[in-house]
């Protein structure tokens, strides 16, 4: 289990309220002898350090405390803080504290032990080699098992918190299994990962065959570990199926049951058609998405079928995510779409039209610019028309006429120039 840096620094702050603790248990027992541990933590009124204490025998007592809990094992201190009345998280702390404590010279020495590299040579030069990342993960993992055989299965620091993170990333599942697959996950991402860093950028057939087995192999771990209901759930939040049909309903805000049933659609289609991996040819990745607008369909409703063919629909990704960034319905991107359409249409007929002077070209245009300015700002609102300007509206500045050319200098080619030249011509 790889743990975010700053929470594993964090327990290191628990030291002090320790001492405090020990303190108020030491100076409610002063009449104890003080090699009798066990007699010291015996349960009384908690006593506090007199506030008109000098700081320096404040310090010294703090200093005596924190000796005495931590003289002997790692096994010991954990016994003594239990007497003390300590609970698990705050033990679980205390320990990591100190194992952290043991195993950071070590990995000080595989850090100190890497090549400097110019930064300039290559991007890769800025992290650390695979053999020190391996390295490192395996100091990890000794780490994480000494925790384990001290503290049992609770035994790293945020327990709680990384079960949290668990069963949103896997499901409702008991903590052993939440367990045995962080595991599963772990040892195939780190075979996977060579992969990608042998590959270095450039994937041939064999990594990808490779990266495939290893997929496979992974799921069938993983089924043995969940049951049929388990493994279902299991796929929803994890699957590449499922991440893939994430990102295409991105713009849509599909309810549970709506992403449920469009995943059954995906998985049934996948299962007819294989995954959607980008290296089919084009008639056979028509007629895959054929097959799933069909399953999609039999899914939605027809209002929220035609919202997802909106959402999903290539050509207007980008004012889909625009639409969807000012939470407006996604409707809107169709309105915009056809007002487009509409506008740039009569702008043609307009260009086309060669009865027209100049100057009456460039005012029905500036015209049709105006409107369509106005009627954008409705729709999107001014704020998101101007975003919209910005990131996929540019049609509406081209509405502007072209300047006509210079007149050519006296004495110049006599040829014969056009009196105005055409938006677009």
């Amino acid at each position: 289990m790889k743990l975010p840096t700053l929470l594993l620094l964090g327990s290191l702050a628990v030291n002090a309220v320790v001492i405090s603790l020990y303190i108020n248990q030491r100076l409610a027992t002063a009449h104890v002898v003080p090699s009798d541990i066990s007699v010291a933590y015996s349960k009384s009124n908690p006593a506090q350090i007199s506030p008109e204490a000098p700081a320096a025998a404040q310090t010294a007592l703090l200093t005596q405390a924190w000796t005495q809990l931590q003289s002997g094992d790692l096994n010991t201190l954990i016994l003594r803080l239990k007497a003390a009345g300590f609970s698990p998280s705050m033990i679980r702390a205390i320990v990591f504290a100190q194992v952290n404590e043991q195993f950071s010279a070590r990995r000080k020495e595989l850090l100190s032990g890497q090549e400097e590299q110019p930064f300039w040579k290559n991007s890769r030069s800025l992290f650390m080699d695979p053999k020190t990342v391996s390295a490192l993960r395996d100091l990890g993992k000794e780490q994480t098992a000494l925790m384990k055989s001290l503290l049992g299965p609770e035994g790293a620091p945020g327990y709680e918190e990384i079960n949290a993170w668990q069963r949103r990333q896997f499901g409702n599942l008991p903590v052993e299994k939440l367990t045995q697959l962080q595991s599963i996950n772990s040892d195939y991402a780190e075979l996977q990962q060579e992969i990608y860093a042998k590959a270095n950028g450039v994937m041939l057939p064999e990594d990808r065959e490779k990266l495939a087995f290893l997929e496979k192999e992974k799921l069938n771990d993983i089924a043995k570990t969940l049951n049929p209901q388990e493994l279902e759930e299991f796929q929803l939040r994890t699957s590449t199926t499922a991440n893939q049909l994430r990102s295409q309903l991105t713009t849509f805000n599909a309810t549970e049951a709506e992403f449920r049933a469009l995943y059954k659609a995906s998985a049934t289609v996948e299962e007819k058609y294989g995954s959607n991996n980008g290296f089919r040819n084009p008639a056979d990745y028509q007629a895959r998405q054929a097959a799933f607008l069909a399953a999609a369909q039999s899914a939605l409703s027809p209002e929220r079928f035609a919202d997802y063919k909106q959402a999903t629909d290539p050509q207007y990704q980008q004012i889909n995510r625009l639409v969807t960034r000012l939470e407006l319905p996604i409707s809107t991107s169709q309105q915009v779409v056809t007002l487009q359409q509409d506008i740039q249409s009569r702008a043609r007929a307009i260009q086309n039209n060669r009865e027209l002077t100049g100057a009456d070209r460039a005012t029905q245009l500036e015209a049709l610019q105006a409107e369509a300015t106005v009627k954008l700002s409705t729709t999107l609102t001014p704020r998101g028309l101007t975003a919209y300007k910005e990131n996929g509206g540019f049609w509406i500045e081209n509405l502007k006429p072209r300047p006509m050319p210079a007149a050519p200098a006296s004495g110049g080619s006599s040829a014969t120039q056009p009196a105005t030249r055409l938006p677009g011509g």
